[in-house]
C-alpha cells in the first residue's frame, strides 16, 4: 500500500479494530516518510457471481428468484419470513464470497437444500422435487423412512408422497398434497390415491 500523499511504500499500522457493524477491519496507518496518517478498511469481497443455468445460459444472481421458490415450498409450513430471509442472506453471502465469477445453478440449489432441511422437512422435500436436486437414492430412502415415522404423529403425514420403483427411480404418488393444494379442498370422504407421476 502506498501513502496517498507522497506515494511512499513505507507504511506503518498504528491501530487495528473491527468496525461497529463487524463487517470490516479498520486500520489506522502512518507514512514513515511524510508522517501523514490515514485510515483504511478491509472488507470481504461480496460481488455476486454470474449464474450458469442448466441449459447453458447465463444470468445475474437473483435473490428474488430464490425467495420466490422458498415462499412457494414453505407455503402453509411453520417457516416464517424471518427464517426465509436468513436463509437467503446466507446463500447470498456464500455465493458472493467464493471469489469465483461464475457459479452453477445446481450449486445454488444444493446450498439452499442444505440450509432448508433443518428448518422444515416437508419444505425440504418440496424443494428437492421441484428443483430435481437428488444427491442419491439411498439418501432419499432414508429421508422417506424419517417421514414415514413422522406420519404417525404429524397431521400432514407424508407416507404416500414418494415411492421407489423397480428401476430405483423416485415416483411422486400425490403431487397435489406435496404442494399443499389439497389442503384447501373440502373433505369429500374419497380417500382413493391420486395417479402416480414421475418426478422429473
Amino acid at each position: 500500500m502506498l501513502c496517498p500523499v507522497c506515494r511512499s511504500g513505507s507504511i506503518k499500522v498504528l491501530d487495528s479494530r473491527e468496525s461497529r457493524d463487524g463487517g470490516a477491519i479498520r486500520r489506522r496507518r502512518a507514512c514513515l516518510d511524510c508522517n501523514h496518517r490515514f485510515t483504511t478498511y478491509e472488507r470481504i469481497e461480496t460481488t455476486p457471481p454470474i449464474v450458469l443455468k442448466r441449459g447453458g445460459g447465463k444470468q445475474a444472481f437473483d435473490r428474488n428468484k430464490i425467495a420466490a421458490g422458498l415462499q412457494r415450498v414453505c407455503h402453509k409450513r411453520p417457516v416464517d419470513d424471518e427464517q426465509i430471509e436468513g436463509l437467503i442472506v446466507a446463500v447470498e453471502l456464500w455465493a458472493a464470497t467464493r471469489g469465483e465469477r461464475e457459479i452453477r445453478a445446481e450449486e445454488i440449489a444444493d446450498r439452499v437444500t442444505r440450509l432448508l432441511r433443518p428448518l422444515d422437512l416437508v419444505a425440504y422435500v418440496r424443494y428437492l422435487s421441484s428443483h430435481g436436486v437428488y444427491h442419491n437414492v439411498d439418501e432419499f430412502v432414508h429421508l422417506l423412512n424419517q417421514m414415514e415415522k413422522a406420519a404417525h404423529t404429524s397431521p400432514e403425514g407424508q407416507r404416500t408422497l414418494f415411492e421407489i420403483d423397480a428401476r430405483g427411480q423416485i415416483q411422486l404418488s400425490a403431487p397435489s398434497r406435496l404442494f399443499g393444494e389439497a389442503e384447501d379442498e373440502p373433505d369429500s370422504g374419497d380417500r382413493s390415491p391420486a395417479p402416480d407421476s414421475e418426478v422429473p
